[in-house]
């Protein structure tokens, strides 16, 4: 019965420095994001209270940013004051598994991975859309901005890597499904240039692309240089797009969720482009989260080792070398899988995976 009345304690204790290092955390990234774009906010003297709602619609994203560092803090403060004041050596008198003791804390930890799944992709994605539109249409007065401007087509000069081909139009006419100034360029396996075509306009029918009034340009550089140039009225290109290929995703993660990350990688693999950059974008949203419960497992141990060594100092420091070194480490794997040099789900899970072998090595000998 005192086993759990201290773990009761235990795990109101981790959520009262979880609620403060999240508070704290935030605020201070408030602080520094505002200072470091005052001119932008400044520049078209908008009304306080919408720099005031930007803010508020950013503050999902800033907690699932800071979510991670305020989890290892807060549970490292936790442990360093239990052992503070003694609190652990009855526990282990008694007999009782360390890890059956933290239990309660390793639960909470899968149940906020599980909450920062859940914000990212149901909340944040949905309110930095929403700050995005107050940003654009309140603080710099671009009365022209809505929120479906964060997806609109891109209908002005527009370019398409499609398996072999490479496609660029002046405009594109969403609803007639017109796109007028083609340039088609094709090229053979070793992405060598052997025909261009041109035409004044395309339009989608079934599974091709059809080509009005425009001509073939094609070349021959193997034997020696030629070039020939045929006029067609219209033809079909065996070039399967829809709409989809011209919407405009060039966004950051946080305005998008995983479910739109799928329809960007099924539009990817129809082109064969930018696949690796996607799928890399894809296995983040998932491996992020799981950082939370990693990261309780590690403060845990790392905190028993600490003993009654230090305080809130020691705890702090420690929180942000791991943060960091996390944070390097998923940067460069994230970075080397857009690239296509590492598998897109090693690269995303890489730097939770070494994270986790550390956190089983300590956990081994918590006990």
């Amino acid at each position: 019965m005192k086993i759990k009345i201290l773990q009761r304690y235990l795990l109101a204790e981790f959520l009262k420095y979880l609620a403060v290092a999240l508070l704290s955390l935030a605020a201070f990234y408030i602080v520094v994001d505002f200072i470091s774009n005052i001119g932008a906010f400044t520049k078209h003297s908008p009304d306080a209270g919408y720099v005031i709602l930007y803010f508020l619609y950013k503050l999902p994203e800033i907690i699932y940013r800071m979510l991670p560092l305020s989890v290892l803090l807060s549970t490292l403060l936790t442990i360093t004051f239990l052992n503070k004041n003694n609190e652990i050596m009855p526990v282990k008198s008694s007999g009782l598994s360390m890890f059956k003791f933290f239990m309660p804390l390793i639960l909470t930890g899968i149940i906020i991975s599980m909450s920062a799944f859940f914000l990212s992709n149901f909340i944040a994605v949905k309110t930095n859309i929403l700050r995005r539109f107050v940003m654009q249409r309140y603080i710099n007065k671009n009365s022209s901005y809505d929120i479906d401007s964060v997806y609109k087509y891109r209908t002005k000069d527009i370019m398409i890597h499609y398996k072999k081909y490479i496609i660029t139009a002046k405009s594109l006419d969403p609803s007639k499904k017109v796109i007028k100034g083609v340039n088609i360029y094709a090229f053979d396996n070793d992405f060598i240039l052997n025909k261009r075509y041109i035409a004044k306009e395309g339009y989608f029918k079934h599974n091709n692309l059809k080509l009005i009034n425009g001509r073939i340009d094609k070349f021959e550089f193997k034997n020696k240089s030629e070039f020939s140039e045929k006029f067609f009225k219209n033809m079909e290109m065996p070039i399967n797009l829809n709409l989809n290929f011209f919407k405009s995703y060039a966004l950051k993660p946080e305005f998008l969720s995983i479910t739109s990350l799928s329809k960007m990688l099924a539009v990817a693999k129809k082109t064969e482009s930018g696949v690796s950059y996607i799928l890399t974008g894809f296995y983040s949203k998932l491996s992020y989260p799981v950082i939370n419960l990693i990261l309780i497992l590690i403060g845990i141990s790392v905190g028993l080792l600490l003993e009654k060594k230090g305080g809130a100092p020691i705890a702090i420091g420690i929180s942000i070398v791991f943060a960091f070194t996390w944070w390097i480490v998923n940067s460069i794997a994230m970075s080397l899988g857009e690239s296509s040099q590492l598998n897109p789900l090693l690269a995303a899970f890489m730097a939770d995976i070494i994270f986790l072998l550390f956190a089983v090595y300590l956990m081994a000998d918590i006990d």
